[in-house]
């Protein structure tokens, strides 16, 4: 398991003017969790992700680095890459920062796509908003918005327009429980994926994490029993596509059904996966109480040391 470089801001000018980061540390990553989360940001618009598709999400932000000395650092495939190409795997590789953070650093399990059209809300005067929302165990929402870069840091122009995203967004109400929310400062950032020299480390992958400043004006809604719904939907219908029989696996009383296909291993915590067949769940009740339902099954988990090793990916959300 290798290690990235994070680096808190906490302002954009911070960002732009000063380097010296107001917090930082270092945290490994699994080549699983590579794998997890670029797959889980393929599922973007609720479809049934290919055998093919999956392999492209995975492979691209993989391939974008290497290790040394312990760490991941960019690889010559992704530095010397053709401009296009560089973009895209740039774009690739800041979706991917942001959940690694979410889930790391703000304890945010499940993230869900702003600009997927089951939002409902309208920004005026073609105002764009940000990439994620999440909601932490605190049910605290955070807005986040990902760049990327094969640079030592993202441009002040990406981040003076990441900032305007964000604070575009100046309510969150959720339909499912007609709560609302309004993030504050501390709950918007923008995530950058780079490439600078660390512990005498050359090119070391860095997630930088600027805490823009501003207020927001547009009120938008979302239903969280829905999203969540859909957020493992894509996942099962993934599995049940292979068709093959899941094998049943306990690992500290919890119990898992898990798929074997090629060189991969997929698994999901049973008592979601049965809720997600067993149609109590559905458009006709809005799906209600499954963000609930599902919370309450993830607060139960313990993780034994046997999931954090290199290869495993993340079970914090049951997948």
């Amino acid at each position: 398991m290798e290690s990235v470089n994070y680096e808190y801001f906490d302002s954009e000018n911070d960002y732009s003017k000063n380097p010296n980061a107001t917090k930082h540390r270092s945290f490994n990553v699994s080549r699983g969790d590579f794998s997890k989360y670029a797959i889980l940001n393929g599922f973007y618009g609720k479809k049934l992700i290919s055998r093919d598709a999956r392999k492209f999400y995975s492979s691209m932000c993989r391939m974008a680095v290497k290790k040394e000395k312990g760490f991941y650092v960019i690889s010559d495939e992704y530095e010397f890459a053709e401009t296009s190409y560089k973009n895209v795997i740039s774009f690739a590789m800041g979706m991917l920062a942001t959940r690694i953070i979410a889930n790391e650093i703000y304890n945010i399990n499940k993230l869900y796509h702003f600009t997927d059209k089951s939002f409902k809300g309208t920004l005026v005067n073609g105002k764009m908003a940000p990439d994620w929302i999440g909601v932490d165990g605190q049910k605290k929402v955070f807005l986040f918005e990902s760049k990327g870069t094969c640079n030592k840091n993202v441009r002040k122009k990406t981040i003076e327009h990441a900032k305007v995203q964000l604070n575009n967004v100046g309510s969150i109400k959720d339909t499912s429980t007609n709560q609302m929310y309004y993030p504050q400062k501390d709950s918007k950032h923008v995530i950058c994926s780079c490439f600078d020299a660390y512990s005498g480390i050359d090119k070391v992958w860095n997630i930088h994490d600027v805490d823009p400043e501003g207020k927001g004006e547009v009120n938008l809604e979302i239903n969280f029993d829905k999203e969540c719904f859909m957020y493992y939907q894509a996942f099962v219908s993934y599995v049940d596509s292979l068709n093959q029989v899941y094998q049943c696996e306990s690992v500290k009383n919890q119990k898992y059904y898990c798929w074997v296909y090629e060189d991969e291993k997929y698994c999901i915590l049973e008592e979601i996966y049965n809720s997600m067949k067993s149609g109590q769940f559905n458009e006709q009740n809005r799906y209600r109480n499954f963000n609930n339902y599902v919370n309450e099954k993830l607060s139960d988990i313990e993780y034994p040391e046997q999931f954090s090793h290199d290869g495993i990916s993340s079970y914090e959300d049951g997948i």
